[in-house]
């Protein structure tokens, strides 16, 4: 019988993964999986729980949360396996981006998420390298890493509002376009910029759709680079970017590449699938791991 161990953030979206725990609990009973649950207690516990799932030989892992919970469980996985496709991911998406399973089947009713989770068929999608970490979905420098700083204090909102709210703050407290170097494939751009985007899916940020184009098993990073902009020219290109309909805008340009590196003139916060990874940083490697990750959706 397959072993599904869940690991569950209590206070994602503000406080909703302790709420749905019950109906996840009795779901899955009604349904006769073997499952164990734990809870995280702090941060990035989650990778060290995956990496103890794995060593005790769960088949699929279940992220019981958002994108950053999620970030955290490929982490531990990847990491205890050195990058290679070992066991599989689930998700039960209780977050206030989750962004990560826009691209996959998953449903986001609790109850339906879990008969998904049972019954759902397994894929095998690419993950991103970047220096010694990975991500599933997104990657940010400049405005967007500022942005989720912003979001991080902010207590009482979640999803798209929380993200829109946190934009504001953005330009008005900490905006800055530095200039940088990025090599895509070895094709060399330089310019100020306001953010860089390496994607490995479409959207983020709770809902904005900055490479709609991309495809999560195609072998490719999928970019979105904005030159730096004003601040009124980015409140301008927002509503574009929530629909997905600035990719021919003259300020952004879009790229593909399989090896990305950006040298920053100044240090940026770097943020992986909504987490802020580094704070400060000039220097950036990144790179696809084609179909690396199995994954239920």
């Amino acid at each position: 019988m397959t072993r599904y161990k869940l690991i569950v953030n209590p206070v994602a979206g503000r406080g909703a993964g302790e709420k749905a725990l019950p109906i996840v609990r009795d779901t899955l009973q009604r349904l006769g999986v073997e499952f164990d649950i734990t809870c995280t207690t702090r941060p990035a516990e989650a990778m060290i729980l995956a990496r103890e799932a794995m060593a005790e030989g769960y088949d699929v892992l279940v992220a019981l949360g958002g994108d950053g919970l999620a970030h955290e469980i490929v982490n531990g996985m990847l990491m205890e396996t050195e990058g290679e496709a070992v066991g599989t991911l689930g998700i039960i998406p209780i977050g206030s981006g989750n962004d990560f399973v826009k691209m996959l089947d998953v449903p986001t009713d609790l109850v339906a998420a879990c008969y998904h989770l049972v019954e759902g068929k397994t894929r095998l999608v690419d993950v991103g390298r970047i220096n010694d970490h990975y991500l599933v979905n997104s990657m940010g420098t400049g405005f967007d890493a500022l942005v989720s700083i912003e979001a991080q204090k902010i207590g009482w909102l979640t999803g798209l509002p929380l993200y829109l709210l946190a934009v504001f703050r953005t330009l008005a407290l900490t905006y800055r376009t530095p200039q940088a170097t990025i090599e895509l494939d070895g094709e060399t751009i330089s310019q100020t910029i306001t953010l860089i985007a390496v994607m490995n899916g479409r959207c983020y940020g709770g809902g904005f759709w900055i490479t709609p184009d991309a495809e999560n098993d195609d072998g490719l990073f999928d970019l979105a680079i904005a030159r730096g902009l004003g601040r009124l020219e980015i409140l301008r290109l927002l509503p574009d970017v929530m629909k997905g309909t600035h990719t021919d805008k003259e300020p952004v340009t879009m790229a593909r590449a399989r090896r990305v590196v950006i040298h920053l003139a100044e240090p940026l916060p770097v943020h992986a699938d909504g987490e802020i990874l580094y704070t400060d940083v000039r220097h950036l490697e990144l790179e696809v791991l084609p179909r690396k990750l199995r994954v239920i959706g």
